[in-house]
């Protein structure tokens, strides 16, 4: 089942509904809309991550980590539109798959809960 934990995260990531805006990069205020959106998917990749690899590691706080994925996906479905939210999502998952298969899934995870545990959102129950 390893092999298919990229793929599930791949797929989990597209099945994500989202829908439009447009970031424009000759726009003063572009490189922070940009920022922000790249981190709202990044936060939906990091959940899905969670939820597909770290549970075997640690205890997984359900209601955070959907509550996390479903905030950040109906803001980039308001900012960018369903096929443009769709694409990024999906773009992440394979950005998060590749990591995870570099630096091995209990890395991955430890450093998530590490990150995700200092900033007062305990996605991570132990």
């Amino acid at each position: 089942m390893p092999a298919l934990k990229p793929v599930l995260l791949a797929a989990l990531l597209s099945a994500a509904l989202l829908p439009g805006g447009s970031v424009s990069a000759e726009e003063p205020a572009a490189t922070g809309r940009t920022e922000t959106l790249d981190g709202l998917a990044r936060i939906v990749g990091a959940q899905a991550g969670i939820v597909l690899y770290c549970r075997k590691f640690y205890s997984v706080d359900d209601a955070v980590s959907d509550g996390l994925s479903r905030t950040a996906r109906r803001a980039l479905e308001a900012a960018m539109g369903h096929h443009r939210a769709e694409a990024t999502i999906a773009t992440e998952g394979r950005r998060v798959a590749d990591t995870i298969a570099t630096v091995g899934a209990d890395q991955w995870c430890a450093d998530q809960r590490d990150i995700l545990n200092t900033d007062g959102i305990r996605v991570f129950v132990d």
